[in-house]
C-alpha cells in the first residue's frame, strides 16, 4: 500500500458535542479478511467504471453531446432517479484514494468534477436556473412543486452534493467545492421562495440528505446561508436521511432536540434487510457514538449489520449499486476512534492501525486460538477500550497472556497503561453466546 498524504482541508467550524474522533482513511489498513475482499472488489468495479458513461445523462441534459452507450436501470436516460449514481462514484472514488493512495482514483474523481462543472456552467443556455446541475430537467422541480408525479428529485440531489463535498475533503479540489455551493445557492433559491405550507407539501414524500449536505457545507465553509437552507428541509416525517440531518444539526448548532431525534429514530430503526437504510443506520451509529463514545449499543449493532454491507450489486444501476460501492470503499472508518490517549476498539476486523500522532500501531488478527489479538508496536501511555460485545458472557482479556479481570459484556473494557513494543491483548470471540431474535423484514 503506497504512504497517502492527503491534502488538509480544515473545516471552518469545529462540530459541537464531540467525545471522540476517527482515525482519517489513510490511518487504517485492511488485513485479509471479508472486508479487505468487498474492499478490493469495489475498487476493482471503480476501475472498470466508465465516467463518460456517467456523465451521459448531465451532458444531454445541457446540451452537449455524447456518444456513449448510456447506463442502464436506475440511470438510464428516461429515469427520474437517474445522476446519484456519480454521486456515489465520487463519495467512493474520494474514500478509495484516501485509503489506498492510487491516483487513478483521484484522476477519475477530478475528471468527474470537472465535466460536471462544465454542465453546470451550461445552465443558463439550457434554459434552467444558475447554479442547476443535474441529469434531469429542472422542470422535475417543478412538477413536484405542482403536486405531479416525480420520484425524489431532491434525493438525487443530495447524493451529487455529498460525492462534491467528499471529494473536496479528501481530495483537496477546489473546483468541486465551488460546483456544490452553486448547487447549495440554487436550492436556496429554489425551495426557499416557495410558502412554507407548499414547502412541506413538496418534501413530505423525500427529501433526501439536503438537511444532512448542507449542514455539513455548514460547517465546511462556516457559511450561515448553508444553514438556513438547510433548515429549510427539516420535515415532521423522520427517515434514516432526516436522522443524519439532525445529528449534523445537533453538531453544527448544539440544539438537543436534534439530537433527540437522531436518537430517537435509531431506537427503532435497528433491523432492516435493505442496503441503503442499513448504511445510512451504521453512519447514524457513527455518528451518535462521536457524541457518546462510553455506550457499546452503537458498534454492538453495528457489528450485526456488517453482513449487508458486504452485498454488492454491481451488474445493474441501482440505489444499492451506487450505496454498495460506496460503503465498501469506507471498511475501514469506524474499527477504531480516539479521544487525547484514549483508543477506541469498536468493531473485530482484521487491520491495522497507525497512529502517527503518539507513534503507536496496533495490528488486529485472529489468533490460533480463536480469539483476537491486538498487538502494539511503538511505546507509549494508551488509555486502550476495547467494546465486549453484548452476546459474550464469561469474556476476559489477557494482556501479554496473563489474564485481567472478568468484563461486563455490553461495555468498554478499560486497560490504561504505558505499552511497549510488543505488547499483545487477547479478546476472546469464543464464550457463552445469548440467543437474540432479529427482525428482517421482506
Amino acid at each position: 500500500m503506497q504512504e497517502v498524504v492527503l491534502p488538509r482541508v480544515a473545516a471552518a467550524r469545529a462540530d459541537f458535542g464531540v467525545s471522540a474522533e476517527p482515525f482519517p482513511p489513510g490511518a487504517v489498513t485492511l488485513l485479509p479478511g471479508p472486508l479487505r475482499d468487498n474492499a478490493s472488489r469495489a475498487h476493482a468495479r471503480l476501475r472498470l467504471l466508465d465516467p463518460d458513461r456517467l456523465l451521459h445523462t448531465f451532458r444531454r441534459n445541457v446540451g452537449l453531446p455524447s456518444g456513449v452507450v448510456p447506463c442502464g436501470g436506475w440511470e438510464a436516460p428516461a429515469s427520474q432517479l437517474r445522476g446519484q449514481s456519480a454521486g456515489h462514484a465520487l463519495s467512493a472514488l474520494a474514500q478509495a484514494f484516501a485509503t489506498t493512495g492510487d491516483r487513478m482514483f483521484s484522476v477519475r474523481a477530478n475528471y468527474l468534477v470537472e465535466q460536471l462543472a462544465l454542465c453546470q456552467d451550461r445552465a443558463r443556455t439550457a434554459g434552467y436556473s444558475t447554479g442547476y446541475l443535474s441529469a434531469f430537467p429542472e422542470g422535475f422541480f417543478g412538477a413536484a412543486e405542482a403536486r405531479q408525479p416525480v420520484r425524489a428529485p431532491y434525493h438525487t440531489l443530495h447524493r451529487i452534493m455529498a460525492g462534491l463535498l467528499d471529494v473536496h475533503r479528501l481530495l483537496g479540489n477546489a473546483q468541486a467545492l465551488t460546483v456544490v455551493t452553486r448547487m447549495a445557492a440554487w436550492a436556496a433559491w429554489r425551495i426557499g421562495r416557495l410558502p412554507a405550507a407548499l414547502r412541506r407539501e413538496v418534501l413530505a414524500s423525500e427529501p433526501g440528505g439536503m438537511h444532512e449536505v448542507l449542514t455539513n457545507l455548514y460547517q465546511l465553509t462556516g457559511d450561515p446561508a448553508h444553514l438556513i437552507t438547510a433548515r429549510y428541509f427539516e420535515v415532521e416525517r423522520v427517515s434514516s436521511f432526516t436522522a443524519l440531518g439532525a445529528i449534523r444539526a445537533y453538531h453544527a448548532t448544539g440544539t438537543a432536540r436534534y439530537r433527540d431525534t437522531a436518537l430517537d429514530f435509531w431506537r427503532t430503526a435497528q433491523h432492516s434487510d435493505h442496503l441503503c437504510e442499513t448504511y445510512n443506520v451504521l453512519r447514524l451509529a457513527r455518528e451518535l457514538f462521536r457524541a457518546d463514545p462510553g455506550q457499546a449499543r452503537y458498534f454492538d449493532h453495528y457489528e450485526k449489520s456488517l453482513h449487508l454491507l458486504v452485498l454488492q450489486h454491481i451488474d445493474d444501476f441501482t440505489c444499492c449499486h451506487g450505496t454498495g460501492l460506496e460503503a465498501a470503499t469506507r471498511h475501514g472508518d469506524s474499527i477504531y476512534f480516539h479521544a487525547g490517549s484514549t483508543l477506541y476498539v469498536n468493531l473485530f476486523v482484521p487491520s491495522v492501525l497507525t497512529w502517527a500522532g503518539r507513534g503507536v500501531s496496533v495490528r488486529q488478527e485472529p489468533s490460533p486460538t480463536g480469539s483476537i489479538k491486538l498487538t502494539i508496536g511503538g511505546s507509549g501511555r494508551i488509555d486502550l477500550r476495547v467494546r465486549v460485545p453484548s452476546h459474550l458472557v464469561g469474556a476476559g482479556l489477557r494482556v501479554n497472556g496473563v489474564a485481567s479481570s472478568l468484563v461486563t459484556p455490553g461495555t468498554y473494557a478499560r486497560i490504561d497503561r504505558h505499552w511497549t513494543n510488543g505488547d499483545v491483548v487477547s479478546v476472546p470471540t469464543q464464550a457463552t453466546f445469548q440467543t437474540e431474535d432479529i427482525r428482517l423484514d421482506h
